[in-house]
């Protein structure tokens, strides 16, 4: 089998790096630790969250982000090993915004723009045309690659219970666009702004008209106009979906999957390793977060100390205490309660081994990275908690984190 996928050729060799996963694992600090990596390699880097918690900002140093990006100030990337042909700006996903701009990008004239944009019914369901965050997102990505302002683009997805959604939104905007109920609307539409209301069933126009009054929407001239204009574009939209497609899962881009050693998130983790198999999108290695881990890297010991060991450890510690604590304290107390919390840590460490190790087993069989990020001090607020979280995923060696 050949050697695994390393993080550090990742940030340095590819053009996208797409992290996925469930929620709460830690995505988003690992989509920013991986664009600070790059940024120290010196390329030109740029991370793109859909976290409406903001958390990226914060971590950042940015006071707010917006759809386009924005670069951190020189001044910290310098203090923090960003050389100067480095760069990290980062941007927060306006889902509306980019989908506006996708149809002004295939609207016909600038009055078929006008049109759409301006229209009420798109106004009500542009949200959900754009394929909730994940389709965004994709056009977000494949909007900054053709650019090429930058060298890496990192990419912190939606929360999904399945990987491939962000993959699947431009296939299911086109599925929407060409199904059943959008043909359905469309014939009656063009009749109805042709001929008037008349030509339509008894039962629709009732329903129609009713959806009027309550509304306020002149549900029939709007529909109309808006089928008929996205009907004009939908080719473009084909095309821009195989596109987007083509460049995710090319190979200039990888996936990386974060999780983390809950068992909830370990299933799901799971789950999503395997629909990526079966769709042919290669993994390229996975990161567990807030991972319970032995000091020093080596192994669990079964028990500490050992019980043929137990009441030698306990003399040992206890004359340690009195030693430096004086004749006063209670020394052999101390040594009891000493080793009851190291074993205590050392049973969370062999649960969180067990609970990835199918996990972890079945990325390094096929040929992906694993890393472990112990559970750290404090929360990672700041730029400086970013470095950290980065020298545990691009360091090498069983004592940082990497599988032997």
């Amino acid at each position: 089998m050949s050697a695994p996928l390393d993080p550090a050729a990742l940030v340095r060799d590819r053009h996208i790096i797409v992290c996925v996963g469930t929620g709460g694992v830690g995505k988003t600090t690992l989509a920013a630790s991986f664009a600070l990596a790059g940024a120290r390699l010196g390329r030109r880097t740029a991370v793109l969250t859909i976290d409406p918690a903001r958390r990226l900002a914060d971590a950042l140093g940015i006071a707010e982000l917006g759809n386009q990006p924005t670069d951190l100030p020189r001044e910290r990337l310098t203090a923090l090993g960003v050389p100067p042909e480095g760069r990290l700006a980062a941007l927060m996903l306006d889902m509306k915004r980019t989908f506006d701009e996708l149809v002004a990008r295939f609207a016909d004239s600038e009055e078929a723009r006008q049109h759409i944009l301006g229209n009420r019914i798109y106004q009500h369901i542009s949200d959900a045309l754009a394929g909730s965050a994940e389709y965004s997102a994709m056009e977000k990505v494949f909007e900054l690659s053709e650019r090429r302002d930058f060298d890496l683009i990192v990419v912190d997805t939606p929360p999904s219970q399945h990987a491939l959604d962000f993959l699947e939104a431009p296939r299911r905007l086109v599925e929407f666009l060409d199904s059943r109920l959008v043909q359905l609307l469309l014939h009656p539409a063009l009749a109805a702004g042709r001929f008037g209301v008349r030509l339509f069933q008894r039962g629709s126009e009732r329903v129609l008209h009713l959806i009027e009054r309550v509304s306020g929407v002149s549900f029939l001239e709007d529909i109309s106009e808006f089928l008929l204009a996205f009907e004009g574009m939908s080719e473009g939209f084909r095309e821009r979906a195989r596109e987007v497609q083509a460049r995710l899962v090319g190979p200039d881009a990888a996936f990386v999957l974060a999780a983390s050693p809950a068992k909830q998130a370990t299933r799901h983790a799971l789950g999503m390793l395997a629909r990526l198999s079966a769709a042919e999108v290669p993994l390229a290695g996975v990161v567990v977060n807030r991972v319970h881990t032995w000091p020093g890297g080596g192994p669990t010991p079964d028990r500490v100390p050992t019980a043929d060991r137990e009441d030698e450890a306990r003399r040992a510690l206890a004359a340690a205490f009195a030693h430096t604590e004086g004749s006063g304290f209670p020394a052999d107390e101390a040594a009891r309660a000493a080793l009851a919390v190291a074993d205590g840590y050392a049973a969370l460490v062999r649960a969180d081994a067990e609970s990835t190790a199918e996990l972890t087993g079945r990325v390094a069989k096929a040929g992906g990275f694993v890393r472990r990020v112990p559970e750290l001090s404090g929360d990672v607020h700041d730029l400086e908690g970013l470095a950290r979280v980065a020298e545990w995923v691009f360091r090498t060696g069983p004592e940082n984190g990497e599988d032997a």
